[in-house]
């Protein structure tokens, strides 16, 4: 095995491999079922080993404009799969569009295809793709209103702090992996965790400085020492195992 293992995916006894031309045709489809139910055929091809080379600008062109949001979850499995660079090693071209439209998802209305992209960013493996997407995952750490005076009907607060959560775990993960993409993350962190309310999201911050400059932490720990027993149970744990390290 080559690396971590995110989704795992049962493949069908009688399933059947369609044809390239049969695949990219019902890609091409108006109708989303159709559109689904082949996307769902090439991830479970590649799965088996089949490299599908043809089918990448299908993809861009005919399904990622698709806002079904089952059609967009599929993508995130697709894309997290889909080889990304070419024989001779190289980032393939096509990539720059699917990482243009990452950073639309980034910014989308929906709250939850935000919380969604940014929980499929903390499994990309490939900086080139990582690196123009840096400003709008800062962007979901501080985004607070999202479109809720435009369309009331997509926004949600458990959604709003999922985003912002997931943001936090995202740069931490980048940080981790690419620290050169985010030097400045522990700062940009411990800004945010001075201002956040939720507990959740404030569990993932204090975490994270915990791990990525412990300093941070217990100078944050300082200026709140008296306030931890009103703090939420999981923010105390993680507090708890910091004092007992």
């Amino acid at each position: 095995m080559d690396g971590p293992c995110y989704t795992l995916i049962n493949n069908e006894e009688d399933f059947e491999p369609m044809l390239e031309a049969e695949l990219r045709k019902n890609l091409e489809s108006n109708k989303v079922s159709v559109k689904t139910e082949a996307l769902k055929t090439a991830i479970l091809m590649l799965l088996s080993g089949e490299k599908l080379p043809s089918i990448l600008m299908t993809v861009i062109r005919y399904v990622m404009p698709c806002d079904d949001h089952t059609v967009k979850k599929l993508l995130l499995v697709f894309w997290e799969i889909v080889p990304k660079y070419g024989p001779e090693g190289k980032l393939l071209h096509e990539m720059i569009l699917v990482c243009d439209a990452y950073r639309k998802d980034l910014s989308h209305p929906n709250e939850y295809v935000r919380g969604s992209t940014l929980r499929f960013l903390c499994k990309l493996k490939e900086p080139e793709l990582l690196e123009p997407l840096m400003p709008a995952i800062q962007e979901c750490l501080t985004n607070r209103h999202s479109y809720v005076r435009v369309k009331r009907n997509l926004s949600h607060p458990i959604l709003k702090k999922e985003v912002r959560r997931n943001a936090v775990l995202a740069i931490y993960t980048i940080y981790k992996n690419f620290e050169n993409l985010i030097p400045d993350a522990p700062e940009l962190i411990h800004r945010f965790l001075e201002k956040e309310t939720d507990a959740s999201c404030k569990r993932n911050a204090f975490m994270m400085l915990t791990t990525a400059d412990q300093n941070r932490a217990l100078e944050y720990l300082a200026t709140c020492i008296d306030q931890v027993h009103t703090f939420n149970e999981i923010l105390q744990l993680v507090i708890v195992e910091l004092v007992h390290k």
